[in-house]
């Protein structure tokens, strides 16, 4: 389902994009998948420098916010399927133990604590996540791994790539903070999904978007690339291979 027929206003991650694309002069449609996702990943990371970083609308950008949008619902920017193998930046020799629980910080994001982390491949080998290792851990020097999963039909993978998907998480697994926002109860997603994939389509179009809900402020925030958080282990083997 296209992010347009259920937007009013347009995302921030998205609109940054767009207005990057804007001053540039590039047409989303010209531009490779792999092109599109680190637009998006560097707009996603204005939201530490923007001052008007916030859901709006912008008819100056309107325009190339549509192609945008457009383009999110095609290969793999649209992350309609789980892809295996999955690249992790890790010390590890195997998958560690995955306990998640809800996060206790607020500050952090609505994010899984415990999750065991991981990134797609792009169409052009590298890691979904290569650049955010290098900006915020560059002193680890972590080796890039794959992970090898087969998952069963029991296990099933949320996929967040529109509004709607974020606002199903808070619908169906609602948990309110101290402070009276409106979060995702993640120990209780996991006991329903395996896994929850933010999409490069997802980032786009969900993180940093205000949302009500029954009264309650509601934000999807840290995930800053396309990820997937690995609620439980999963029970089928998987094989870690050491990236090239």
């Amino acid at each position: 389902m296209s992010g347009m027929a259920e937007l009013t206003t347009w995302g921030p991650v998205l609109l940054e994009a767009a207005s990057s694309l804007y001053r540039h002069q590039v047409d989303p449609a010209t531009q490779s998948d792999t092109e599109v996702y680190w637009d998006i990943v560097f707009a996603a990371a204005s939201q530490y420098s923007a001052s008007d970083f916030f859901e709006r609308s912008d008819p100056r950008l309107d325009p190339i916010a549509v192609g945008l949008d457009l383009r999110l619902d095609r290969g793999w920017l649209a992350g309609f399927q789980f892809d295996s193998p999955q690249s992790a930046y890790t010390l590890s020799s195997s998958l560690k133990a995955i306990s998640v629980t809800n996060p206790k910080l607020e500050g952090l994001g609505d994010k899984p604590a415990g999750a065991f982390w991981t990134s797609s491949f792009l169409p052009d080998g590298d890691s979904a996540w290569a650049r955010s290792e290098l900006s915020e851990f560059p002193t680890l020097h972590r080796p890039r791994k794959s992970f090898f999963f087969e998952l069963g039909s029991h296990e099933q993978v949320f996929h967040i790539r529109s509004l709607a998907d974020y606002q199903y998480l808070l619908s169906q697994y609602p948990r309110r903070t101290s402070s009276g926002r409106a979060v995702i109860d993640w120990t209780r997603a996991g006991e329903d999904f395996i896994a929850v994939h933010m999409t490069a389509a997802g980032l786009a179009r969900v993180q940093c978007y205000r949302l009500d809900v029954d009264g309650a402020p509601a934000c999807l925030t840290g995930w800053d690339a396309e990820s997937t958080a690995w609620l439980r282990s999963p029970s089928s083997t998987c094989v870690l291979v050491e990236g090239q």
